[in-house]
């Protein structure tokens, strides 16, 4: 059994709409600067492992990295350590990607997705 669970860049503005769910960049503060997913939240892979303990265990705690890897290993520790954990497949690539084929898709059809 996963100690966490796998979200997909299509699901996350309607988990992230209920309001349990805490959505964390845990790239380096560079790289979220350059770009990151609405309601994202800035917390280092470093100084995620150091700071569990300021963390919720009752809301769920979606985190992504640039490619998926790194925010995996994340959520599987936090998971093992008691936490509602989750990470993106294919981290902010997957999300980057998701957004421009809804453009794209919206130009084409003239709707609003």
């Amino acid at each position: 059994m996963r100690a966490f669970e796998i979200v997909y860049a299509a699901d996350l503005d309607e988990l992230l709409r209920t309001g349990r769910c805490l959505l964390f960049d845990i790239r380096e503060p560079e790289e979220y600067a350059k770009g990151h997913w609405p309601m994202a939240r800035n917390y280092p892979y470093g100084e995620l492992e150091k700071g569990f303990g300021r963390l919720p265990k009752n809301r769920k705690i979606i985190l992504y990295c640039e490619h998926g890897g790194t925010s995996m290993q994340m959520a599987r520790t936090m998971g093992n350590e008691g936490f509602q954990a989750a990470t993106v497949v294919g981290g902010y690539e997957a999300m980057e990607k998701l957004v421009k084929d809804k453009n794209k898709m919206e130009k084409i059809s003239g709707k609003k997705f």
